[in-house]
């Protein structure tokens, strides 16, 4: 009886020795894991890692932008150290001189040839665009001159077409002569080759009398061709004697005489 006893004892101790350990092991790791930590990880622990691992896959990580999170070594957001560049084409960069493309719901620039919002058609193969030269001639030649205005009558016999301007008067360096001056257009389709003008020149005293009227003739500008304009100026002078001090011209009268 005193032989089997302590047996007995040793044998109950070492199976509560047993269970207890296996509570322990179960209660050191995460639940229904069944792992149990049996030292701490270390340098000498080669399954621990040391650094920052990267990722794995072709997977690249880029900061966004204003989060203020640098790039370090590895290209993990929130290291110290500077960024490492990235490889050409590589995603979520772009080389430099690449355009950028079009962002989703950017308006495009029209093809040629399709105008824009005006509706006017756009230049292209078809519709070359506006010249900013000389602009082109208009058909139908050159415009017919314009007739001079305003006009006082030819007179009895007058070629078909002609028309006369009224004359402007001019003075000159002496008191007994004046320069008068007429346009003419022959508008018909014969020019004109013969004809003469009579200027009646009124002597007007300081008062405003009218003392006397003297008639000098004159040759035309001619020949008067079918449309073109023609001028004729005349210096007209009287005696001096018959236009005192004080005194002046005043041609007011003008005929004509066509042959």
């Amino acid at each position: 009886m005193r032989r089997t006893t302590p047996v007995a004892y040793v044998a109950t101790a070492s199976a509560a020795v047993f269970c207890l350990g296996g509570v322990l092991t179960g209660c050191g790791g995460a639940a229904g894991s069944g792992y149990a930590a049996v030292g701490a990880a270390g340098p000498a622990d080669t399954s621990a890692p040391t650094r920052p691992a990267p990722p794995r896959g072709g997977v690249e990580l880029t900061p966004l932008e204003g989060n203020g999170a640098t790039a370090g070594p590895s290209g993990s957001p929130g290291s110290s150290g500077p960024a490492s560049p990235a490889a050409p084409g590589a995603a979520g960069t772009t080389p430099p001189g690449t355009p950028r493309p079009a962002r989703p719901g950017s308006p495009a620039a029209p093809p040629a040839g399709r105008g824009d919002d005006s509706g006017q058609p756009g230049p292209g193969p078809n519709n070359p665009p506006p010249s900013h030269g000389s602009p082109a001639p208009q058909p139908g030649g050159p415009t017919a001159p314009e007739p001079p205005s305003p006009t006082i009558p030819a007179g009895p016999n007058a070629p078909s077409g002609l028309v006369v301007g009224k004359p402007a008067l001019a003075d000159t360096d002496v008191r007994w002569c004046q320069r008068i001056t007429i346009d003419f257009l022959n508008t018909g389709d014969r020019p004109v080759t013969a004809g003469t003008v009579t200027f009646g020149s009124h002597v007007i005293g300081a008062l405003g009398i009218d003392w006397a009227t003297l008639d000098s003739t004159r040759d035309l500008p001619l020949p008067l061709s079918p449309g073109k304009p023609a001028t004729g100026t005349w210096r007209v002078c009287v005696d001096a004697w018959r236009v005192p001090l004080g005194m002046h011209l005043d041609t007011k009268d003008v005929t004509f005489k066509w042959k």
